[in-house]
């Protein structure tokens, strides 16, 4: 953008070092383990990837003060960050739930790590895209990526069918919003947002037949990603048939740079969240309309699964129903509230799908009903269960207690208290499909008494994300006030 300091090449590599990082750590991976004998363990990759993941956190801390354009389609700033920062915290977890489960399934370790760091990459850019095309690319990059990790045990006929049925949905509804995309540039002369936003600064109403259409394919294709209704149909069959550890990094990696890309977009190319003109009640409406039907549909039909990893996929999206209620607020607050219930539900998330690995390592199984007892055989893994689900229903003192009074409170000051109180009839309702699981491990006689153990790495992963959701209850005001510094990159001060 013209009038921006041209960086050099080595701050340019600088501002992407993170990205950079992830990079270089898959593909190291995949070249120190071609020259590896397969019939070894290869317990190198799962810390090799850590380490990888560790040095791009770092990397992002590093950044922290830094506001800066790269290459002319990224940025470098707070919100950027925070969500990089947020994304590469939730991947550590996956990759300690992944190792004895990816040990136990495949040869191809390797393999699958290099995929899930180019995931994460992608995400990273995403955070940070402010132009249409680099947008879509990254968008179809993670795609991609989600759809190999998907049916990565080709073995397997579920993974198998997961993988083609996700392929099938997200290539058209990618078709869906690259057309959408098309009507903005045909209509502004520009892909970058901010350049899409000077066009339409002003005449709002004169192109409204034309915006709101192409608005309306945009965020279908955005929705997708979240798992938004109508367009969710893909996450049931995705979860219940991916390997349990790919499951939940959908869970979670791409609603981060869904819910990213998101709010960049809307608050940049549309930022009239506090204006009466037509397009703003309009992209406001349709927001409102997706976050009512996702998080009521997610719940009620939660309700009926038997599959624990089918509950989890409807309660996903469930929780991208409540982060929308956050996104349309559309101010300082609702964006700290996003990036806030973004934290906490990852935590809960990973620490329930940790300890559905631990169970379906020894029982093969991911029934509820079979979770009958589950107290006695490992109560240590009962009680982490327990406090995650809590902590989705937004019960205190748990992070989604906080994380949805954060989000329902941005409501209310927007004006939108009607929606606040659904969502607070939808976390009820929540709280009896989560009663499924707790009834079973507790109320329920085990049909063994056999007991269940944990392995190391998949027991850091459950401590690290019980104590994440505590200790985000209970410091979640200074937490909030620190995810506040990513706010002015929309709303300026």
């Amino acid at each position: 953008m013209f009038g921006e300091p041209t960086l050099t090449i080595g701050e340019t590599l600088g501002l992407l070092a993170p990205e950079l990082l992830l990079l270089i750590t898959a593909l190291s991976i995949l070249g120190v383990e071609a020259f590896l004998p397969h019939d070894e363990e290869r317990r190198w990759i799962p810390r090799a990837t850590l380490t990888g993941l560790a040095l791009a956190l770092i990397a992002t801390m590093a950044l922290w003060n830094n506001t800066a354009p790269v290459l002319a389609v990224l940025s470098c700033d707070p919100f950027a960050l925070t969500i990089k920062a947020i994304m590469l915290i939730a991947a550590g977890l996956v990759v300690l739930t992944a190792d004895v489960y990816i040990r136990n399934h495949t040869q191809r370790q390797g393999e699958f790590y290099a995929l899930l760091l180019l995931a994460i990459l992608t995400i990273c850019l995403l955070s940070g895209t402010t132009d249409l095309v680099m947008l879509f690319v990254t968008f179809e990059f993670l795609n991609i990526l989600s759809y190999i990790l998907t049916g990565y045990l080709w073995e397997d006929k579920r993974s198998t069918e997961a993988a083609i049925k996700y392929f099938l949905y997200g290539t058209v509804l990618s078709a869906v919003m690259l057309y959408g995309m098309s009507w903005f540039y045909g209509l502004t002369g520009a892909t970058d947002l901010h350049g899409i936003a000077r066009a339409l600064t002003g005449q709002e109403s004169a192109l409204r037949p034309v915006v709101l259409p192409a608005l309306i394919l945009t965020v279908a294709g955005l929705a997708f990603k979240i798992g938004g209704v109508p367009f969710h149909q893909w996450a049931p069959d995705t979860y219940e048939g991916a390997p349990t550890p790919v499951a939940a990094f959908l869970s979670v990696g791409p609603q981060i740079g869904g819910f990213a890309i998101i709010l960049r977009v809307l608050l940049t190319v549309l930022p009239f969240g506090t204006s009466t003109t037509e397009l703003a009640i309009d992209w406001a409406t349709l927001l409102i309309t997706i976050s009512v039907l996702t998080m009521t549909l997610g719940n009620l039909v939660a309700l009926w699964q038997e599959n624990i990893k089918r509950l989890l996929a409807y309660s996903s999206i469930a929780q991208a129903g409540y982060v929308l209620v956050g996104v349309v607020a559309t101010s300082p607050l609702g964006v700290a509230a996003v990036l806030f219930y973004l934290i906490a539900y990852a935590l809960a998330n990973l620490g329930i799908f940790a300890a559905i690995i631990a169970f379906s390592n020894q029982t093969g199984s991911d029934q509820i009903e079979d979770y009958a007892g589950l107290h006695r055989r490992a109560p240590g893994l009962a009680m982490i269960m327990i406090i995650c689900l809590l902590s989705l229903t937004g019960l205190p003192p748990t992070g989604g207690f906080f994380a949805k009074l954060w989000l329902f409170s941005a409501a209310y000051d927007a004006g939108l208290l009607w929606l606040a109180v659904l969502g607070v009839v939808n976390s009820v309702i929540s709280l009896s499909c989560y009663w499924k699981i707790i009834h079973a491990m507790y109320l329920l006689p085990a049909e063994t008494e056999e007991r269940l153990s944990t392995s190391p790495m998949l027991a850091v992963a459950l401590g690290v994300t019980v104590v994440g959701v505590l200790v985000v209850g209970i410091f979640s005001g200074p937490l909030l006030s620190l995810l506040q510094t990513a706010a002015p990159t929309f709303f300026g001060g």
